[in-house]
């Protein structure tokens, strides 16, 4: 069982945030996040009706490190004041903990104007659908390698259509044998089921 650690962050509004953190069991260890999948939000208090939900990534899985962020675009629609967040992972059996929660102080800032604010293109997020009759492995690799170097920041997601439709768990066996560059895969989410 993990340790439900209190962490306070500050945002200042119309910024990126980001934050790396590292879990731990209750005896030290840091946790093994591998089949792990995340969820995290910040409220006004913990009735709100309103939440803004962070980006979760995992850095370091094996390491228990786990990383939120929020983009400056929505980081500029929250009032400045105090608020609360928490973070809840889903583990590889579905059962779901809050690992880690604490206040959020919202800050804004002296110098905005809201052409920092905006989504710009390196920002946006892109969707690929997988058709394996359509492309050869070396022009989905070509395709990505000019992709990636145009857009090094944006975030991507991979989604692989199979017969029982979308969002539903793609497997070990599954995942690896998308045919697509190493570094696609890498850099990839692939389609996971909705968190309830």
């Amino acid at each position: 069982m993990s340790v439900i650690y209190v962490s306070n962050i500050s945002i200042d509004s119309g910024e990126d945030f980001t934050q790396d953190f590292t879990l731990y069991e209750s005896g030290g260890k840091t946790i093994d996040l591998s089949g792990y999948r995340a969820r995290a939000q910040i409220r006004k208090h913990p009735d709100s009706k309103t939440a803004v939900s962070f980006s979760v990534g995992f850095p370091d899985r094996s390491n228990g490190k786990i990383n939120l962020s929020i983009p400056r675009w929505t980081t500029s629609l929250l009032k400045s004041g105090r608020y609360v967040y928490d973070v809840m992972v889903i583990k590889a059996d579905n059962k779901k903990e809050v690992v880690l929660e604490g206040g959020a102080l919202v800050r804004t800032g002296v110098s905005t104007d809201t052409a920092f604010t905006h989504q710009d293109s390196n920002d946006r997020t892109c969707i690929a659908v997988l058709n394996y009759s359509y492309q050869s492995f070396a022009t989905l690799e070509t395709k990505w390698n000019t992709f990636r170097s145009t857009y090094p920041n944006r975030r991507f997601y991979l989604l692989n259509p199979t017969s029982v439709g979308f969002g539903n768990t793609v497997t070990n066996t599954e995942y690896d044998s998308l045919a697509c560059p190493d570094s696609f895969l890498e850099e990839t989410t692939v389609n996971i089921s909705p968190m309830i």
